[in-house]
């Protein structure tokens, strides 16, 4: 039977006490570059791996990453939503945590049982609208929590998000420096703006103010709610500005069924209408079509969530961040040759 290393058997072969072998593994920043190294090249050297109960019982910490989010989302949000969460346990997990999901539409009071019973040792908020309730909970029982979402305030919480703004803003001047003279912004349900989420509200606010500011005559159309269908939601737009030459798609599902709905209707993209489309990185083998995009890397926004809460769950009194990753506008032509603007 093979021996079990032990944290021990690292401290003893890197020369340095248990306690630094367990600051390394907490990636305390009190540990030197150069001795964190060592005991890292130790741990992969012997095999060492970590016992995540008994750590927590003896650091009387959870070791788990709580992600809370309402249960429902619509049927066709439900894919991009699994594709989330996948990304943010798989960086929790490589940083030492396990993840717990809390789907709950009462998010308040699941996150005081969680926090009550230690069941985690921080908070991801997704889906988070202006003024959500579950900001305020967090700051009251006092646990780390990051806000993935672009609210108008994050009531001294630590945010993360795409920068909806300068994407918007970029949206735009592409239009502009294209001569296009009226454009259809073809955005979230009327269910999402009522909800106040900010992605969807900080997006539509900056495009408004870029359309004027450049003398571009937009259209914003939104479709009922999350249920409507998109094929048919997106003709219907066409059919209301006939005179609109460029489409702007800020909404994820209609992106996938946008392809098949103009080809249907004999739109040749981009001949006959001009798309741009924001829309995950990961998700784009789906979208077979002549679009530019403005690249969302939910890889990258996953990563930096749970880093920003593990050095928030190490640092509580580090100061506040916001963290906005702006991703580039990738013009793709029908022979599939890619350009960044």
């Amino acid at each position: 039977m093979d021996k079990v290393v032990t944290i021990s058997d690292v401290a003893q072969a890197a020369g340095v006490s248990k306690a630094t072998v367990s600051y390394v593994l907490s990636n305390d920043k009190r540990i030197s570059k150069q001795t964190a190294e060592k005991v890292r090249r130790t741990i992969n050297d012997l095999g060492y791996t970590v016992n995540h109960a008994a750590r927590a019982l003896s650091t009387k910490k959870s070791n788990v990453l709580g992600i809370v989010s309402p249960t429902h989302h619509g049927v066709y949000l439900s894919s991009f939503f699994g594709l989330h969460i996948y990304l943010l346990s798989e960086y929790a997990t490589r940083s030492g945590y396990d993840s717990m999901f809390i789907g709950s539409d009462d998010g308040c009071d699941a996150m005081r049982k969680a926090a009550a019973s230690h069941k985690v040792d921080g908070f991801i908020l997704m889906d988070v609208c202006d003024n959500d309730p579950r900001m305020t909970t967090a700051k009251e029982i006092g646990i780390p929590t990051v806000v993935f979402g672009s609210p108008i305030s994050s009531f001294g919480l630590d945010t993360v998000d795409s920068d909806f703004r300068s994407e918007a803003a970029r949206c735009m001047q592409c239009m502009a420096a294209d001569n296009h003279q009226e454009v259809i912004l073809y955005s979230w349900s009327k269910s999402i703006f009522e909800k106040r989420m900010g992605f969807a509200l900080r997006f539509r606010d900056q495009i408004t103010q870029s359309a004027k500011d450049l003398g571009i005559i937009l259209h914003i159309y939104s479709p009922d709610n999350d249920e409507s269908d998109p094929a048919g939601e997106l003709l219907h737009a066409l059919h209301l500005y006939p005179h609109a030459t460029a489409m702007i798609i800020h909404n994820e599902s209609a992106s996938i069924i946008a392809p098949q709905a103009f080809s249907a209707r004999g739109i040749q993209i981009p001949d006959d209408l001009y798309v741009i489309s924001v829309f995950p990185k990961q998700m784009q083998w789906s979208v077979l079509a002549s679009f530019a995009f403005i690249q969302t890397d939910i890889d990258q926004l996953a990563q930096k969530i749970v880093s920003t809460l593990v050095a928030r769950i190490q640092d509580p009194d580090a100061p506040i961040t916001k963290s906005l990753l702006d991703f580039t506008l990738q013009q793709k032509s029908a022979n599939s040759t890619d350009a960044v603007v």
